[in-house]
C-alpha cells in the first residue's frame, strides 16, 4: 500500500512538484520516488534557465532552442544517471514546454503511458516539465544518483525531494556537486 502511495505521488497531476512552490528562475525541482524497483522522477525548470526566455519562439534562432532543450530533456539519461550497480534502465520519457507548438513529447519503452496535463505557462512565467521512470534490477544498491543535467544549466539549483520506502527528504543540487546520494536516514 505504502510502495502505491509513493508511486502515485509522482505518476499523478497531483505529484510533489505542484507542492514544491512556485516559479523561481535560477531554481528547479527535481522529485524522485523509489518504490520497489521502480524509480519515478518528475523534473520542473524555468524556461528562461533551459533557454534563456519566457516568450513564445520569435525567431528560428529561438524555435531551434527550444527544439534543442525538449531533445536534451527529453532524453532521461542526459538527466540522471542512478549508480551503475543498480542495472536501472529507462521505461519511460516525457517532456513538455509552454513555449513549444508541438505536442508533448513522449517516449514509452514498453510500460503504461500516461496522459500530461496541458502545458504549464502561469502568467508568463513558462516552465519544461519532464517525466521519467526507471526500472532497476536491484534497487538496493543505488546508493547514488548523478544529475549530469546541472553542467548544462548555468548556475541553477535542483531544490530536490526524495521518497522511498525507508522515508523522505529534501536536499539540493548546484554544479559542481552533482551527485544526490539516494540515504533518507
Amino acid at each position: 500500500m505504502r510502495r502505491l502511495a509513493i508511486a502515485m505521488a509522482l505518476s499523478t497531476s497531483a505529484g510533489l512538484a505542484q507542492a514544491a512552490g512556485p516559479h523561481v528562475h535560477g531554481q528547479g525541482n527535481l522529485d524522485l520516488a523509489m518504490a520497489g524497483g521502480t524509480l519515478l522522477v518528475e523534473l520542473s525548470l524555468p524556461a528562461a534557465d533551459v533557454v534563456g526566455f519566457e516568450h513564445a519562439p520569435r525567431d528560428d534562432d529561438q524555435k531551434a532552442l527550444v527544439k534543442d532543450a525538449l531533445a536534451r530533456l527529453g532524453k532521461g539519461s542526459n538527466v540522471l544517471e542512478p549508480a551503475p550497480a543498480a542495472a536501472c534502465k529507462v521505461t519511460r520519457e516525457s517532456v513538455h514546454s509552454g513555449l513549444s507548438d508541438s505536442e508533448a513529447e513522449e517516449h514509452d519503452h514498453g510500460e503504461e503511458s500516461h496522459d500530461h496535463d496541458a502545458d504549464h505557462d502561469h502568467g508568463g512565467h513558462a516552465d519544461f516539465e519532464a517525466r521519467y521512470r526507471w526500472h532497476c534490477d536491484h534497487p538496493d544498491k543505488l546508493a547514488w544518483i548523478d544529475v549530469p543535467l546541472l553542467e548544462f544549466l548555468n548556475g541553477v539549483t535542483l531544490k530536490v525531494q526524495l521518497v522511498t520506502d525507508q522515508g523522505a527528504r529534501a536536499d539540493s543540487l548546484k554544479a559542481p556537486h552533482t551527485r544526490l546520494s539516494m540515504d533518507v536516514q
